[in-house]
């Protein structure tokens, strides 16, 4: 093997350094290893500590930025994200409340660490936490609900069921095809017999809620406990079919006093009426109910309806309208649901 040798002076003392063929070698390989890192460095340190290719934060193509990087963009967005939140508002005049909404702020830490982790190509939502308002509806137990709040883009269908069948299947045909929801508001009578169609409508996502136990009486008629079993016998009905507990409950012919809003709340539901009314019992007619719900639509609107066959036209014709004006069409619980954060708003 060759080598060659090297002689170095140190002070008084003398080094001879050998150095071979093969040295050389390891050492030029190491040398160009050592270029390669310095010109390279940026590029290296994006693909083993940034962001991986592809990852989208908020509609931004953020891949390959660095922690720094990441950590400004979110810093100079976080006024944009911050909401406040909103209290319920009671209204003692009429007992009637309109549902709080909470506020919402971006842990800025947590979200570029949930950025730095994100994988390929995957979608990245900031990291939010809850703040809470001050008064709830859960304040005012006994207080009436007419409508969700009016900053959330939703509205719902108030459905109440208390005779026939021949029309409920065709109006949730119509609701999933369009990817809507509804809430059913079954009398007791209904129920106890229809136990299979319940179980329909709870599998395709609608909710259940207590219409009293018969339509032939008013709850405003009738003792408390008459109410509390005609309440008690629907919710177990409902529960036992479909495993789902009626939070709701609204009165046969919109009829209540105090006493029946305390009675309702002691059972652990809220008494809920309506904002818009389409009267189908009065047969006004597909296009007179068509005008008065679109003319009439408004952010957390609550619709009341029945099943009846000028119900399934007319659900045909209004729900992609409604759609198209942009409101979500969703159960009772999803509309006055304080949860609502930023990501889900327009």
């Amino acid at each position: 093997m060759r080598q060659r040798n090297f002689l170095f002076m140190e002070g008084d003392f003398m080094f001879i350094v050998f150095i071979s063929s093969k040295t050389k070698l390891v050492s030029l390989f190491l040398l160009i290893i050592i270029c390669g890192v310095f010109l390279f460095k940026d590029s290296l340190i994006k693909h083993y500590y940034g962001v991986k290719p592809g990852v989208i934060f908020l509609e931004q193509d953020i891949g390959g930025f660095s922690r720094k990087k990441v950590t400004e963009i979110v810093a100079a967005k976080l006024g944009e994200w911050q909401l406040n939140p909103v209290n319920a508002l009671y209204d003692p005049r009429v007992n009637y409340i309109i549902p709080e909404l909470w506020g919402y702020e971006v842990n800025l830490q947590e979200t570029v660490n949930k950025i730095m982790s994100a994988s390929k190509d995957e979608h990245v939502f900031p990291v939010y936490e809850t703040v809470f308002p001050d008064i709830t509806i859960d304040d005012y137990p006994s207080a009436i609900i007419t409508q969700g709040n009016p900053r959330k883009k939703q509205i719902t269908f108030m459905i109440n069921v208390a005779w026939g069948t021949e029309y409920v299947l065709p109006m949730l045909e119509i609701l999933n095809a369009e990817g809507a929801h509804a809430t059913f508001f079954v009398v007791g009578t209904w129920a106890g017999q229809n136990e299979d169609l319940m179980k329909e409508i709870s599998s395709r996502g609608h909710l259940l809620g207590n219409h009293g136990h018969t339509d032939n009486v008013v709850y405003t008629k009738i003792s408390i406990e008459e109410m509390e079993r005609g309440l008690e016998d629907v919710n177990n009905i409902v529960q036992t079919a479909t495993g789902q507990n009626p939070l709701y409950f609204t009165p046969h012919k919109g009829e209540y006093n105090d006493l029946v809003l305390e009675v309702v709340s002691r059972q652990g539901m809220r008494t809920i009426l309506w904002s818009i009314d389409t009267v189908d019992w009065k047969k006004p007619g597909v296009e007179k109910m068509k005008s008065k719900v679109l003319d009439n639509l408004h952010e957390g609107a609550i619709v009341l309806m029945h099943p009846t066959a000028d119900i399934v036209i007319l659900l045909k014709e209004i729900v992609p309208v409604i759609k198209n004006k942009g409101y979500s069409i969703v159960t009772m619980a999803e509309l006055l649901n304080p949860h609502y954060p930023p990501d889900k708003q327009e």
